[in-house]
């Protein structure tokens, strides 16, 4: 697309994750073919003691302790970069964040509680941080939304999309899914674009969200930058 090569042209275009999702987001979806991958330093152990009464925080600063953590790797960098992290997290209808459960037992146990607990939908949550990466210093103006340093200007948002599980699928259903073994690495142990795509009853607002990544929000931010 015109617009993707007019980004490309005046960025390298980099994605800070090892997600599959989200690289199958921002090359199939938005068209960036030529994609660099950096991996994130950051330790993803912040206190969520300290986001009770504010979670969707708490994915910010984790999206942001990622972004930090990329800035040592692009000291030496001589091109300008645009550089996407993102982290999602699931906030239940008590405002308690799920993320990757690790066991078989803790998903299992995940997933029957989105079912069966509650008819309110879970929220997913995904803060997406970007890097404008520049060796010759940015300078773009003040504004709430970004945080101007000597060569690089960080952007940061969120998107919220609600997901409503089906209370009426049976439990083995739920067990032959985590039977699966697949769901144990994302957030909240389902994938909605995977098997467990049939626990959900519906979703309102936007799927590449739920995936890992807005895609609609995120391609318009990048394209701000040209």
């Amino acid at each position: 697309m015109q617009c993707v090569d007019k980004i490309c042209s005046e960025y390298k275009v980099v994605l800070a994750s090892s997600s599959p999702r989200r690289y199958e987001i921002m090359h199939d979806n938005m068209g960036f073919n030529d994609l660099l991958i950096m991996k994130p330093t950051f330790e993803e152990d912040l206190d969520k003691s300290l986001y009770i009464n504010n979670p969707i925080q708490y994915v910010v600063d984790t999206s942001y302790g990622k972004a930090q953590s990329i800035l040592v790797d692009l000291q030496n960098v001589k091109e300008k970069r645009l550089v996407v992290c993102a982290d999602t997290i699931v906030l239940d209808w008590d405002n308690i964040i799920y993320e990757k459960p690790g066991t078989a037992e803790r998903q299992l146990e995940n997933l029957k509680r989105f079912c069966y607990e509650s008819e309110k939908p879970l929220k997913v949550v995904t803060a997406v941080t970007i890097i404008e990466w520049d060796p010759n210093g940015v300078d773009h103006g003040d504004n709430d939304t970004n945080n101007k340093l000597a060569n690089q200007q960080i952007r940061q948002f969120h998107e919220i999309s609600n997901v409503y599980f089906d209370s009426k699928i049976s439990e083995q259903v739920i067990q032959d899914y985590v039977n699966s073994e697949d769901g144990l690495q994302v957030a909240g142990g389902f994938k909605v674009q995977g098997y467990s795509g049939i626990l959900i009853n519906r979703i309102e607002g936007d799927y590449y969200n739920i995936v890992g990544l807005p895609l609609n929000r995120t391609f318009k931010e990048l394209l701000s930058y040209v």
